[in-house]
């Protein structure tokens, strides 16, 4: 509801406005009232829906998969996107995005972990970029620290950086 509001708050007083994602934990997903939730919220903020992103952990995709389909079918009919957080960190990321209809990867931060990147890791990160490009995926590469694994990111075409290289959480203000 606070990001709903915020949103609101934004679009009234002509102020810039990005897409804000949230995260869906398992206890979300048992919610049976979370859907329809955040179609009164659509209603009563009146918030496009390409301004919301739910993310679900890979996590969530493995132990809650009879849950998580028609969770994801509902969110595209209303017009918003889905993302699989922490991608790669697990492992059935292959099988599940081939089964899931996914908008964006979100790949974790542990294929960053070395500076300057090995050529084993330039492969795997541009495999996993051009995979979700061939599947109409976009990807958001998190935990980028350095100048060198953004201008690697950027060569091989990956959609959002997101990591301390650009800035540290800040407060909303």
């Amino acid at each position: 509801q606070e990001v709903f509001s915020y949103l609101s708050e934004r679009i009234r007083a002509k102020k810039t406005v990005v897409p804000i994602s949230m995260n869906v934990s398992r206890i979300h997903l048992e919610n049976e009232k979370l859907l329809t939730y955040i179609k009164m919220l659509f209603e009563q903020y009146q918030i496009p829906a390409d301004l919301i992103e739910f993310e679900l952990t890979e996590s969530i995709y493995i132990e809650n998969s009879d849950m998580v389909l028609p969770f994801i079918e509902q969110l595209h009919d209303m017009g918003v996107k889905v993302s699989m957080d922490d991608f790669g960190s697990g492992y059935s990321s292959l099988s599940l995005i081939s089964k899931l209809p996914i908008d964006i990867i979100k790949l974790d931060k542990v294929f960053l972990k070395n500076m300057p990147l090995d050529e084993k890791d330039e492969i795997l990160i541009s495999s996993i970029v051009e995979m979700a490009r061939k599947l109409h995926m976009s990807v958001v590469c998190e935990g980028v620290e350095h100048q060198e694994h953004s201008l690697f990111l950027c060569r091989i075409g990956c959609d959002f950086l997101q990591g301390y290289y650009f800035s540290r959480p800040i407060p909303v203000s």
